[in-house]
């Protein structure tokens, strides 16, 4: 059923090119709301804007790399320019880490994660608040994982930074609350993405050993988790901010 209160409004998603960011987007315009997907990736963002604008909505694609500040604030320089409003945010890109120990990690990889994974919801999220007060307010949902609740040896930065991610949405969320704009996390855990797929590879007992993890016995699908983002920036969820919700086939509750 189509959120009618979504037509015509604006969403930014950033990693909205594939996985995750793309079935949101997806779902998004099936409401009638415009998307903006903000990615490295010139020719993946092209191909998902073909799709986006195939369900009668608008679609801006910007290519730029969230781990840099002035990137993220020409972004959505564009966005205001072209649509002048911003509704709804799902601040989405993420990099994944090679597991291996702590004192195995270099401090390149390190900053990479935290830049990308940390920083680049930091950046988004101070530029994307002054165009959301500037009507009247607005949701934000930050993409973190079950490992933003629960720890994992051999991804100590990847942890660190998800944690981190769900600290920085209720901070967000409690500086204002008073402008009517609600700041949410999700915390997915094993998702058939593009990006499970470079870190399990094709060994199908890998495979197996993801989805036992999961006490659903599966990973979940791209649009599972564009349903939950769909519901955090909907009326429905109008009296929730600064939570993370967990969307993990019950992995952390083992």
């Amino acid at each position: 059923m189509a959120e009618e209160e979504m037509k015509d409004r604006v969403v930014f998603i950033t990693g909205g090119n594939s996985g995750i960011g793309l079935e949101t987007a997806l779902l998004f315009a099936e409401q009638g709301t415009h998307v903006v997907i903000f990615s490295r990736r010139e020719r993946e963002n092209t191909i998902a804007r073909t799709m986006v604008e195939a369900k009668d909505v608008s679609c801006l694609t910007i290519c730029g790399d969230v781990s840099i500040e002035r990137e993220v604030e020409l972004g959505l320089e564009k966005v205001y320019e072209k649509f002048g409003r911003l509704d709804y945010a799902f601040n989405n890109a993420g990099v994944e880490q090679k597991p291996k120990l702590l004192y195995e990690q270099s401090e390149k990889e390190y900053n990479h994660i935290m830049d990308v994974n940390l920083k680049g919801v930091w950046a988004c999220m101070k530029h994307e608040i002054p165009i959301m007060m500037e009507n009247g307010g607005g949701m934000i949902v930050n993409n973190s994982s079950v490992t933003g609740i629960v720890g994992s040896d051999r991804l100590a930065a990847f942890v660190a930074a998800k944690h981190a991610v769900v600290g920085l949405t209720k901070a967000a969320a409690l500086e204002y609350a008073y402008a009517n704009i609600r700041v949410n996390a999700i915390c997915p855990a094993g998702v058939d993405t593009p990006m499970l797929d470079r870190i399990i590879g094709e060994d199908p007992l890998t495979r197996d050993a993801v989805n036992d993890y999961h006490p659903l016995h599966r990973c979940a699908n791209p649009r599972e988790i564009a349903e939950s983002v769909l519901w955090l920036c909907s009326n429905r969820a109008s009296f929730v901010t600064g939570h993370a919700l967990v969307i993990d086939g019950g992995a952390s509750i083992r």
